[in-house]
C-alpha cells in the first residue's frame, strides 16, 4: 500500500513538472542594478524587443554563451539586454571581464541581480543559461536555453 501512494504521489509531482511552462507574457518582477537602484517592469524599455538572460557566473554554458552573444553583438543592437544573475557584483565584473569583455558596457546591456531570488519561481526556467525573448508589447517570441540559445535568439530577433 505504501509503495500505491509513494508512485500516486510521484506521478502527481511529475505531472507538475510536466506541465510547468514559461510564462507567455512578461512577468511582474523587480531585480537590482548594480548600484543598488531597483529595476522593474517600468523601467522596460517597450520600443524594441527585451531579451532577458538568467545565467550563473561559475556554469559553463553561461559562459560559452555570453561569449556568442559578445560575438554576435551587431545583430543585437536594437534589442534590449537584461542580463540576469544571482551573483555578486565582484564575480559578475570577473565573469564579463573574462567571457565577454565590454558586453556589459554596451548602452542596450543591463545587468541585473536576482536578490530577492524570484526569477526562477516567476520566469520558470528549465536550465542555465535560460534566455527570453519578448515583443515590445511583452509577449514572448523565443524562449532558449542551454548551449545554443543565442543561435536560436538570433534567428528570431531577424
Amino acid at each position: 500500500m505504501k509503495f500505491k501512494n509513494i508512485l500516486f504521489v510521484a506521478l502527481i509531482l511529475l505531472g507538475f513538472v510536466a506541465n510547468a511552462q514559461q510564462p507567455a507574457y512578461l512577468p511582474q518582477f523587480k531585480f537590482f542594478k548594480l548600484d543598488g537602484k531597483a529595476f522593474s517592469n517600468v523601467n522596460v524599455n517597450q520600443k524594441k524587443k527585451s531579451l532577458f538572460i538568467l545565467f550563473d557566473c561559475t556554469c559553463e554554458h553561461c559562459q560559452r554563451e555570453a561569449t556568442e552573444l559578445n560575438k554576435a553583438y551587431n545583430k543585437f543592437k536594437d534589442v534590449n539586454i537584461y542580463m540576469v544573475t544571482l551573483d555578486e557584483s565582484i564575480s559578475i565584473q570577473k565573469f564579463f571581464g573574462t567571457y565577454a569583455p565590454g558586453l556589459n558596457l554596451k548602452p542596450n546591456v543591463i545587468v541585473l541581480q536576482d536578490k530577492n531570488r524570484i526569477f526562477i519561481p516567476t520566469f520558470l526556467p528549465t536550465k542555465y543559461p535560460a534566455m527570453y525573448l519578448y515583443a515590445p508589447n511583452g509577449k514572448l517570441l523565443v524562449f532558449g536555453d542551454g548551449d545554443g540559445g543565442i543561435k536560436k535568439i538570433i534567428k528570431s530577433i531577424g
